[in-house]
This record gives structure tokens, sequence and C-alpha cells, in this order.
């Protein structure tokens, strides 16, 4: 099960790439928030006493990491970069806790956020990532933003995976259909020229990515010990890589598997060692 969720968020770089193409990338992210919302409306339960901790996380997570997030892979016009730059999350994760939560880490997560970091510069350099710079870049404010996202969350405990996703898409929903509306052009025409593969994409992140990936996810971390299962969400970001080259047919060079190599070296690190020391921040890929 674990390694089927880490396909299923690999390709979710594919399915958000194929929405991307046909909707635009504010108006996507408003769609996919919308149904999310409508789909898991049973779990929209008032939190007593965490409701404003549960705004902000939506805003964070919902409209800011998202924004960018598929305003990134729509930049990048590709999945391969965009899959190792989303890892971010952890190491920005770790540092954010070290700042704003003042905990102590030791040498090997540090290591492990030179390693991720450098890994990520190192992709820079390769003239095929080279045009894809802009997105990547986007990509890493939305892993900037989902690390904040998962600070907040550490502030609030026994509230479900399905309650804050429902409350996640409920809350940005609105913001991100009038952000659209605002700076986008061509919602109403991407609705009426929807064919499958628009509506097959917007279905995958919905419904498999959001409610059975996130879901299932949390299934397993009620069973199993987090280190046990982290190995498996390192895996979401090498199907993403692979789903692009065999089905985008994006080229492979030695430079990006050594940058996609030692960022994800690094991200192993901080995962395992954070699953050791503290499971709770220990982030599943958000796509």
């Amino acid at each position: 099960m674990a390694l089927v969720i880490s396909a299923i968020w690999g390709f979710s770089f594919v399915a958000s790439k194929v929405g991307l193409d046909h909707f635009p990338p504010l108006f996507f992210t408003a769609l996919r928030f919308s149904l999310v919302a409508i789909l898991l409306s049973p779990f929209l339960k008032i939190v007593k006493f965490r409701m404003k901790a549960v705004f902000w996380i939506a805003i964070t997570v919902g409209v800011f990491h998202f924004t960018f997030l598929y305003l990134g892979i729509d930049a990048a016009g590709g999945v391969t970069a965009v899959a190792i730059a989303s890892q971010l999350i952890a190491p920005f994760s770790v540092i954010m806790a070290v700042v704003v939560l003042k905990e102590k880490i030791g040498w090997r997560r540090i290591l492990g956020i030179m390693m991720a970091f450098g890994g990520v510069m190192a992709l820079g350099f390769d003239p095929v990532i080279f045009d894809q710079l802009d997105g990547v870049a986007l990509v890493a404010f939305a892993a900037l933003f989902m690390s904040a996202g998962l600070i907040l969350m550490r502030q609030i405990q026994n509230v479900g995976t399905m309650t804050m996703q429902a409350w996640i898409g409920a809350i940005s929903a609105l913001p991100l259909m009038l952000l659209s509306f605002t700076m986008e052009t061509g919602q109403v025409a991407s609705i009426l020229s929807m064919n499958w593969e628009a509506a097959g994409a917007l279905a995958f992140v919905v419904i498999v990515t959001t409610i059975f990936a996130h879901g299932g996810w949390y299934y397993l971390l009620q069973r199993y010990p987090i280190a046990a299962l982290t190995p498996f969400g390192l895996l979401a970001p090498i199907f993403g890589v692979i789903f692009g080259v065999v089905l985008f047919s994006e080229p492979i060079t030695l430079r990006f598997i050594i940058g996609g190599t030692v960022t994800l070296v690094g991200v192993a690190i901080i995962n395992l060692r954070t699953a050791r020391k503290n499971p709770a921040i220990v982030p599943e890929p958000e796509v």
C-alpha cells in the first residue's frame, strides 16, 4: 500500500502538468479545492478551540503552497526537476523547527540540509534544467510555505487527515477562485472545452491523490512506525522523474542524476533522523 501511494504521489506531477496544459494554474488549484471540499463535506466538523489554527494552515498550505506549486509546474513545462525541487519541504521544515520552535538538530540533519539544497543548486547548472529555473524557484517557494504549514500543524492535536483536507479545501477555494478571476483569463472557456484528459487529471489530483493517497498514508501511520514508512515516501520524486521521462520524453543528463541523487540522499537523512527524533514533523509529499 505504501508503494502504491508513493507511485500515486509521483504520478500526481504528471496529472498536474496535464491539467495545467488545459486550465489556468490558479483556476486549476481553485477547482481542485472546491471539489475536495464538496467530496469531503461530511468531514467538515468544527474543531473546538482549533479553528483559528486550521484557518491559517488552510491559507498557508491551500492558497500559498499549491499556488506556487502549480505556477511552478506550469512555468517549468516539465515534471522531473519539479519532482526533485519539491523535496525541499524536508530541509525547510527542519530549519523552521529550529528557528520557530527552538529545536536542536545534530550534525547528520545539518549535513542532510546542505546536501538537499546543494543538490537542487546543482540541478540549476544543468543546461537541460536551466530553462526551467523559474519553475524550480516557484516550487522551492511552495516547499517553504508547506514547511510553514507543517509547523502550524504541530501546534494542534487530534485533527484527522480528512477533516484537515476538507477544511483546507473549503477555506482555500474562494480566495483561489477570486485570485484566478483577478489575475487570469479563459476560465469559462477551459471548462467548456474540457476533454477527457483534463477531466481525468483533475479527478486524479482530487480523488486519488487527496482522498485515497493522503487518507491511505494516515491509515498506515496509525499502524506502522513512521521510520518504517518514511523510505516509501522518498520514492515519490523518483516515480515522478520516471513518469516524466517515460510519458513526456524529458531528457535526463548525468548532472541531473548527480544533483537529484544528492538532493534525495540529503532528504533521506533528514527524514530518517527526524522520524527517530520527532515523527510529528516528517512531511508526506504534497502534490
